[in-house]
């Protein structure tokens, strides 16, 4: 781990008490990726972030999500992965302050309802489409309504983990559609 002084001001107290802490990890289902950290020694600041350092193939994963055992589906989203459920209309893509997540099939769910519902407050004349999404949530969950969930990553940092889940690799015209949420170099053909 590399740990450094800044010399900057903390965003919260403002006095110059900032460290920078960096290290480079090899998660399952991510790759190697490098975490890094801000902390002030004085009011305890913390900020934290991801940045992958790999790519892959672009990938689409898909999953039929049919009864309530689908829940427990393990779902890897990067910062740069696109997640959908077309029977509902929902589309969770990467901007830039995407955050990377490992969770299960209920926990998209939970995201999408978290979402759903701070649209509603937000939007009181779209209540009663937001309703009628939130009804079908529940219908998934309970296996009472069948749906898909679709992950698209032109990084290949994210998938679906379960034997159920069909994978393919992405075109070339389907990367172009998709945000990546996050910036990116590439130095391999590069020319120094």
């Amino acid at each position: 781990m590399v740990e450094t002084i800044i010399d900057s001001p903390c965003p919260v107290c403002g006095k110059k008490t900032l460290i920078y802490r960096a290290e480079e990890l090899d998660l399952p289902h991510f790759g190697k990726c490098l975490q890094t950290t801000i902390i002030c020694r004085n009011c305890g600041f913390r900020h934290a972030d991801v940045m992958m350092l790999e790519v892959h193939e672009p990938v689409e994963y898909k999953v039929k999500i049919e009864s309530e055992k689908d829940m427990y589906i393990k779902v890897v989203r990067s910062t740069s992965g696109t997640l959908m459920i077309p029977e509902i209309g929902a589309k969770l893509e990467p901007g830039p302050l995407s955050e990377a997540f490992i969770t299960n099939v209920e926990g998209v769910l939970n995201r999408f309802v978290n979402i759903l519902v701070q649209l509603m407050h937000d939007t009181p004349e779209k209540r009663d489409n937001i309703v009628e999404i939130l009804r079908k949530i529940g219908y998934i969950r309970h296996g009472r309504m069948e749906a898909t969930l679709i992950i698209q990553d032109p990084l290949g940092n994210s998938a679906i983990i379960s034997e159920k889940a069909q994978r393919r690799r992405l075109s070339g015209e389907e990367v172009k559609n998709l945000k990546l949420g996050e910036f990116v170099i590439d130095i391999g053909n590069l020319k120094i």
